[in-house]
C-alpha cells in the first residue's frame, strides 16, 4: 500500500492556531470524509501538534471529535514524528521534506510567536519553497485544496505504508513502531517514529570511537573552505581510513573527498548538497547517534541563504553529548593529533 504523506504542525505557543487546525480537520472530513480518495492520504503529525491537535492532552485545546478522530486514523493513517523543539522533530521533518517523502505540508504557525526563531522550522520552510513542496497554511486554502486538487492527486507522492526511513550513510533505519490507540469506543494505529534516544554516558562514546568498525565521521565545508577540507583530508587520510567505517558528506565536498584521498571513496557516503537539504539528513544521522564526529569547515565571513540547516546542524550536536562537533579547522587538526597522533 502507498500513500502521499501530509507534514502538519502547529504552533505549540498558539492556542488559536491549534484550535483552527482542530476544526479544519472536522471540517474536512464532514466535508469530504466519505470519499473515497482519503485513503491515498496519511498525516505525518509532529509529536506536539498531535498531542494538542487529536488528542487533547495538552496546551487546552478541544480535540477534534470522536468522528473525525477515527477517520484520521482509520480512513487516513497516522505517522506521529518526535515533539519538535525538545526532540528534534522538525530536523526529521526537513530531511522527510529534503527526500520527497513529504510534498504536502500544513504549517499553521502563528505569525506572532517565537516558532518563527526556530533555524529548524526556517530551514524546512525555505526547502519547501525551493522543493515546490505545496505549503497550506490557513483553513481556506487548505479548503480549496480539497476540493480542488486532492481527488486528482495534483500534489500526489505516494510512498510505502507504513513508512520506513533509512539513515542512509549507516544504512540503520529509524525504528518506527504501530501503536495501538483508543477514544471511547472507536480503536485506531498509530505510527510512531521513535525520538532519538537520551543522552549516553561519555564512555560510550570513547568506546564507539575505539572501535573503527563503528566510528562514523561527517565532514562538511561550505564553498570557500572546500580548498582548506581537501588539504585537511590529505593530510589525515591514514586517520581517517583507519579510524572511521563510514565518512557522511554532503554532495559537493564528498566528491571533493574521494578525489583528494581516493582510498577513502569507498567509505564516503554523499548525501544531497547543503542547500538541497544535506545538512539536515546528516544533522538527523546525529539525532539518532549514527553520526559522532562533525568537521563542518564553515565561512564566517559570507552569508549563507541556508544558514538554517546549517544551525540545525550545530542544533542537533548541541542534543547529544557524545558527538564531537569542530567548526574550525585548527580545533580539528589538534583533536585528529592528540587521539589518533600525526
Amino acid at each position: 500500500m502507498n500513500k502521499t504523506l501530509i507534514g502538519v504542525l502547529a504552533s505549540r505557543d498558539s492556542t488559536n492556531r491549534n484550535d483552527s487546525l482542530a476544526r479544519l480537520l472536522e471540517e474536512l472530513h464532514a466535508q469530504h470524509g466519505e470519499k473515497p480518495w482519503w485513503r491515498e492520504y496519511a498525516f505525518a503529525f509532529s509529536g506536539g501538534t498531535y498531542v494538542r491537535v487529536v488528542t487533547g492532552k495538552g496546551g487546552g485545546i478541544r480535540p477534534v471529535n470522536d468522528a473525525t478522530w477515527d477517520w484520521i486514523h482509520n480512513t487516513c493513517g497516522v505517522l506521529r514524528l518526535p515533539e519538535g523543539k525538545s526532540e528534534g522533530g522538525g530536523i526529521l521533518l526537513g530531511c522527510l521534506v529534503a527526500r520527497g517523502t513529504i510534498r504536502l505540508l500544513w504549517p499553521f504557525f502563528s505569525p506572532t510567536t517565537s516558532h518563527w526563531l526556530h533555524p529548524e522550522n526556517l530551514a524546512l520552510f525555505r526547502l519547501a519553497d525551493l522543493l515546490h513542496v505545496s505549503t497550506f497554511m490557513n483553513v481556506g486554502s487548505v479548503l480549496e485544496w480539497a476540493a480542488l486538487s486532492a481527488s486528482q492527486a495534483v500534489d500526489g507522492h505516494p510512498v510505502p505504508w507504513p513508512p520506513s526511513i533509512i539513515l542512509e550513510g549507516t544504512g540503520r533505519a529509524i525504528p518506527i513502531r504501530a501503536a495501538e490507540v483508543s477514544r471511547h469506543d472507536r480503536a485506531g494505529t498509530v505510527y510512531k517514529i521513535c525520538a532519538p534516544s537520551g543522552l549516553v554516558e561519555t564512555t560510550s562514546y570513547h568506546d564507539i570511537l575505539s572501535t573503527p568498525d563503528e566510528a562514523v565521521i561527517a565532514l562538511i565545508a561550505h564553498d570557500q573552505m572546500k580548498d582548506r577540507m581537501r588539504q585537511f583530508v590529505i593530510d589525515h587520510e591514514p586517520q581517517l581510513r583507519d579510524n572511521f567505517s563510514r565518512i557522511l558528506c554532503t554532495g559537493t565536498t564528498g566528491k571533493m573527498v574521494m578525489e583528494a584521498a581516493p582510498s577513502l571513496a569507498s567509505r564516503v557516503h554523499r548525501y544531497r548538497s547543503g542547500p538541497q537539504g544535506g545538512d539536515l539528513e546528516i544533522a538527523t544521522e546525529v539525532l539518532y547517534q549514527s553520526c559522532h564526529v562533525v568537521v563542518f569547515l564553515t565561512d564566517s565571513l559570507r552569508p549563507h541563504p541556508h544558514v538554517d540547516d546549517i544551525r540545525s546542524v550545530f542544533g542537533a550536536c548541541m542534543r547529544q553529548d557524545q558527538v564531537r562537533m569542530f567548526s574550525n579547522e585548527r580545533q580539528a587538526r589538534a583533536w585528529f593529533r592528540e587521539r589518533y597522533g600525526d
